[in-house]
């Protein structure tokens, strides 16, 4: 199934899927980097961060998904964000798989969130633990009728978060998955919703 995603160019840089070299790759990232940097006003330090995040998302493209890199905070926070679609509805096993991490710290932000093309979704916010460091991550879901897309923003530092999520939430919002035919109600992400422990709530005041 076909994936158009739409997004800001002064805020997010999409990488394409294309079979080409190592040395291919870095060229494009490059070449890429400084000229978004040019058109923003950043500086070399910023372009050359901005090559080595390009490069990393270059190598891990597929043709199921699709990939960008979300710039924000003048460039001082950079974070890959990956969309990607099955051609039917996960098994309610399969969607707690996805929004959840064994490699959380807490239980999940979550919230239900709705897309033009998609309609109602459901979204986790997390705070995890890969290898002695910390990341933040969010995650979307929407099980259509008879698809599913699926994206996840991070690793990214937990306080870059905020920065760039508002970004991926645009881009999921006037995204479009062809064939896709939204939920016809909100029941699952209600319950979805419902079930989440919530950190935080019991105050000792």
């Amino acid at each position: 199934m076909q994936i158009n995603l739409r997004h800001d160019p002064e805020r997010s840089l999409p990488v394409p899927h294309v079979e080409q070299s190592a040395e291919e790759r870095a060229r494009w990232a490059r070449e890429t980097a400084y000229a978004f940097a040019a058109r923003e006003g950043f500086e070399d330090a910023t372009a050359e961060r901005i090559t080595a995040a390009l490069s990393d998302i270059a190598d891990a493209t597929g043709e199921d998904r699709r990939n960008l890199l979300l710039i924000g905070a003048e460039g001082r926070v950079l974070a890959p964000f990956t969309v990607f679609a099955a051609s039917e509805p996960l098994a309610e096993p399969e969607q707690a798989a996805f929004l959840w991490s064994a490699s959380a710290l807490l239980p999940p932000t979550t919230e239900v969130v709705e897309s033009a093309q998609l309609g109602a979704g459901f979204s986790v916010t997390l705070l995890e633990r890969h290898d002695d460091h910390d990341f933040g991550f969010r995650r979307w879901l929407f099980v259509g009728q008879n698809a599913t897309l699926g994206a996840v923003l991070g690793p990214v530092a937990p306080y870059g978060l905020p920065f760039v999520e508002g970004v991926a939430g645009d881009i999921l919002h006037e995204s479009v998955l062809e064939g896709f035919l939204p939920a016809a109600d909100r029941a699952r992400v209600e319950a979805l919703d419902t079930a989440v422990v919530r950190a935080g709530e019991d105050w000792p005041l």
